[in-house]
């Protein structure tokens, strides 16, 4: 028994009553997936993995002595004797290719070499090595009885070979049968391991220099290559390791060893164990040399012949010539067995051994950390569920850590999940939570500021949201800040700055560093509380980005718009003031213009006896209460210098000659809220409301400025309406109080220009009855004067009229029924001699033909006073058909009867399509 190997079932046994191995096999060997037996009789029998013949040739006359398989050639040397005689040991080379399926050709043979020459003589070959190389170059290895290696090195197929005597025999034994050789690695690295009954050495094969690794040697099949092309020797006390540097381990396994093989990571051993009769049974063995165990152990009933090792399969043939094969068990097999012993250690060792899948690996320690945990082994059991993370479900471990006394270890997992950027934010979370209930400010930091070498620019390697969160929560403002600021996130920057740490210094020069637009979009979220507590330096960041500071840059033409903030200042009136007045006097067109406009004027009309009093701009408290209301009418609580600012506003929002910048009706709604008359007055006089002008005056019982008003807006020369002077006069009619000095005035007005009826103008001043008639008798006495006047004008008019007319009509009377006499000799025009031919005219006036030239139906004399009636006759005609103009004159004069009588003149009754069509033909 191996002192510490623990025993396992990881072989099954499998016997194969069914073989094609034959009963006089002298030598095997395996390679690309094939047994190979040589015979006595001299046949090599080449079986599949079923141990079905593939192909049974004659390779030599006598026997096979020895056989070794190239797996990359696909190539078998066989060493044999054709005659019974000296020097006819022959070595042959066999093309294996082609014999994966049964054929009864034997494989072609590639080359056949006298072992020996007359220069060396005939000796017994114990063993025999290959060497893989590129066909024909080969190397082989004879070892001699004698303790000597006969090394052959070259072309095969041409013969062209240089044969070297390496010398293994000691000095100091007479056991000098070589027993084993084996080759290892390739070209200049290739050595030979060569074993002895009393020696183990190693030889460089390109220089031939020998070196002894042990003084100690081993029985022949005793030695063996494992995977890393270590030698492996058996001696009855241990099992020895060896490279070409020296010996390396050494495993003490009971019982003198028969033959050594490996599979894959096992040693296959089979030892002869003494027993109660003392000859010894032989015993196979397959030990897990890395995770110290014994993966199968079978007695044999016999001493085996042969025992190779392939396709996963311990293939050992007995003395009787029966086979069996021990199979490796699947690793899900073997890990149950380890798990129900709980050998997690070993079930690692052998997983990765096996080089098994990661989910494979991570079950196993699953199940070991839950072993562990059992066994109360917190930290133990962590360091295996640390291993899992990316394959077991985090929820698995932390909810067997959620425990406040195992939460050190809860924190070191959840660390581990985000180092492999395996974590949720709700991981983050917890870990968190674990540094704050620990009070770990220095796990908390690291954590938070990461890894990165740049200071400036950490890396964060965990959810940003849930880590600005919790630091909140727990109080830990100052990492949450710098969490925020990492992250870029400007609004949970400010957030933390405001409304934790109510630094509003910081967050103001914060938001400085912020582009435009970013600055702008969180200034409407956080504008109000910043406005209330640092108004000034708020409103200058407004200032800023209200206004265009670089017209080449895109960033900074862009320009926010006041009518977003507006609302943060509803506790700071004066400041918005100020932010309106700057961005009108800064930009020649605001973004939303009319809104700033809107905005300012509502301040400027705006009560401000609420006004805050006791702030103090550096400490940023709130507002005073507003005072209550003292029942005086709005615009009292209008200072003149205000309502001045106002009206230079209104002004400057409509500038002459253009469209108002501002909506002249919301103006107005404004204006009349706050009973701004001066606003009104300005906004009714620009929308040429003149009525409503007056109703101002008439609301505010301003008489001065109704007369004014009605001076400057009833003059129609200058575009006035003179109907407002009907509309004051029936304003006074209508007062109770004694308006005489007002009538006087009015009327002098109306008198001096003419501008409404007498009559029109009694008439509304008739219905007042305190109205003494004093008051308008010299107005009346005045006015009948000058229609007197008038009328005895007229009358001398028509009668001249009347009396020009009367002659007329006798010259038309005369020119019709008398003839007409022409006296005059001299022409008219040039005063000669008058001569035929002469034209005379009805006007009396004579002219000679070639005086007239082409003109000559026309008196020259009266012909421009002719047609300049006739232009005014065609005017008075075409004036008539304009009824627009008829009505826009009759609408704007104080006279209307006037207007109408003047249009009768014109013929304004007989202006129809024909009338005016002959008229205008004339």
């Amino acid at each position: 028994m191996s002192l510490g190997y623990k025993k396992f079932s990881f072989f099954e046994k499998d016997e194969r009553p069914e073989h094609a191995v034959p009963q006089n096999t002298t030598c095997s060997t395996s390679g690309s997936d094939q047994l190979l037996f040589g015979c006595s009789d001299g046949h090599v029998v080449v079986l599949d993995r079923s141990l079905a013949s593939l192909i049974n040739f004659e390779a030599h006359q006598l026997a096979v002595a020895h056989i070794r398989c190239l797996k990359r050639q696909k190539l078998a040397v066989t060493l044999g004797t054709d005659v019974a005689s000296l020097a006819s040991t022959t070595l042959k080379f066999w093309n294996l290719e082609g014999s994966s399926s049964r054929s009864s050709a034997a494989p072609p043979c590639l080359r056949a070499i006298k072992c020996f020459t007359a220069k060396q003589p005939e000796a017994e070959i114990t063993a025999l090595a290959a060497h893989e190389e590129v066909w024909p170059h080969m190397t082989l290895a004879l070892g001699l009885a004698n303790g000597s290696i006969y090394l052959l090195r070259g072309d095969i197929a041409r013969d062209k070979l240089t044969r070297t005597i390496l010398t293994l025999r000691p000095d100091t034994s007479d056991l000098w049968r070589v027993t084993g050789l084996h080759f290892r690695g390739d070209g200049s690295e290739a050595h030979l391991f060569a074993v002895t009954q009393s020696q183990t050495a190693v030889f460089d094969v390109k220089t031939q220099t020998k070196s002894v690794l042990d003084e100690m040697g081993a029985e022949s099949g005793c030695t063996t290559l494992n995977h890393e092309g270590e030698l492996i020797v058996g001696r009855p006390e241990a099992v020895y390791f060896y490279s070409v540097d020296g010996r390396g381990p050494c495993f003490v396994f009971e019982g003198r060893k028969q033959h050594l093989g490996w599979l894959r990571q096992y040693l296959v051993a089979v030892s002869l164990v003494p027993n109660t009769s003392g000859s010894g049974t032989p015993l196979l063995q397959v030990y897990g040399l890395r995770n110290k165990l014994i993966a199968s152990s079978l007695a044999l009933a016999q001493e085996p012949r042969h025992v190779v090792c392939e396709w996963g399969l311990v293939i050992v043939v007995q003395g009787d010539g029966s086979v069996l094969c021990l199979k490796e068990k699947e690793l899900s097999h073997k890990l149950e067995l380890l798990f129900s012993k709980n050998l997690y250690v070993v079930a690692l060792n052998l997983a990765r051994s096996e080089e098994a899948d990661p989910a494979v690996m991570s079950e196993i320690q699953r199940r070991y950390g839950d072993h562990l945990y059992h066994k109360h082994d917190y930290d133990g059991a962590m360091a295996q569920y640390l291993e899992t993370i990316g394959h077991l479900e985090p929820s698995y471990v932390i909810r067997k850590f959620l425990d406040a006394q195992r939460i050190h270890n809860l924190t070191s997992y959840l660390e581990q999940l985000h180092s492999q950027g395996k974590a949720s934010s709700d991981h983050t979370t917890l870990l968190l939570n674990c540094y704050t209930k620990l009070k770990d400010v220095t796990k908390l930091d690291e954590f938070l500021r990461g890894t990165a070498e740049d200071a400036d620019q950490p890396a964060l390697a965990f959810d940003v949201e849930t880590a600005v969160k919790v630091c909140r929560a727990a109080g830990y403002f100052e990492h949450a800040l710098f969490v925020a600021q990492a992250a870029g996130e400007a609004q949970w920057y400010l957030d933390i700055l405001l409304e934790d740490c109510a630094n509003y210094d910081e967050a103001l020069a914060y938001l400085q560093g912020l582009p435009r637009r970013e600055a702008a979009a969180a200034l409407k979220k956080y504008g109000k509380s910043l406005i209330n507590h640092r108004p000034e330096a708020t409103t200058a960041l407004l200032m800023q980005l209200c206004s265009a500071v670089d017209p080449s840059s895109p960033e900074t033409r862009w320009e926010a718009s006041v009518a977003d903030f507006a609302h943060l200042y509803t506790d700071r009136p004066q400041a918005l003031i100020l932010l309106c007045e700057f961005v009108l006097n800064s930009n020649r067109s605001p973004p939303s213009e009319h809104v700033l406009y809107h905005t300012l004027l509502e301040l400027y009309l705006t009560d401000r006896s609420d006004e805050e009093a006791n702030v103090d701009d550096g400490a940023g408290e709130a507002a005073t209460p507003s005072a209550p209301n003292t029942g005086q009418p709005a615009e009292a609580g209008i200072s003149s210098a205000r309502r001045e600012q106002a009206l230079e506003l209104l002004n400057k929002g409509w500038p002459l000659g253009e469209e108002p910048h501002y909506d002249a009706d919301h103006a107005l709604v404004v204006c009349r809220m706050h009973s701004f008359r001066e606003g009104l007055i300005f906004l009714y006089e620009k929308t040429r409301l003149f009525r409503e002008v007056l109703r101002v005056h008439m609301a505010a019982d301003d008489h001065a400025a109704l007369i004014e008003a009605c001076v400057r807006l009833g003059d129609a020369t200058r575009g006035g309406d003179p109907h407002l002077w009907s509309e004051v006069l029936e304003y006074f009619g209508e007062q109770t109080t004694d308006c005489t000095p007002q009538v006087l005035e009015v009327l002098g007005h109306i008198e001096a220009g003419s501008l409404l009826p007498p009559l029109v103008a009694l008439s509304s001043l008739a219905r007042n009855p305190r109205l003494k008639l004093s008051v308008v008798k010299d107005y009346v006495a005045r006015q009948l004067k000058q229609e007197s006047s008038r009328i005895e004008e007229d009358r001398r008019q028509i009668a001249k009229f009347q009396q020009h007319t009367a002659d007329m009509r006798k010259d038309i009377q005369r020119l019709k029924t008398e003839a007409q006499v022409f006296q005059r000799n001299k022409s008219n025009l040039t005063d000669s001699p008058l001569e035929l031919p002469a034209v005379h005219f009805l006007c009396e006036h004579s002219f000679n033909l070639r005086d007239l030239g082409e003109n000559e139906k026309e008196c020259p004399i009266c012909a421009p006073q002719f047609r300049t009636i006739l232009d005014i006759r065609r005017s008075m005609r075409a004036g008539a058909a304009e009824q627009d103009k008829f009505f826009t004159q009759l609408k704007n004069s104080a006279d209307g009867f006037n207007v109408i009588a003047e249009f009768f003149g014109r013929g304004i009754l007989n202006a129809t399509s024909i009338t005016t069509a002959h008229g205008t033909a004339g």
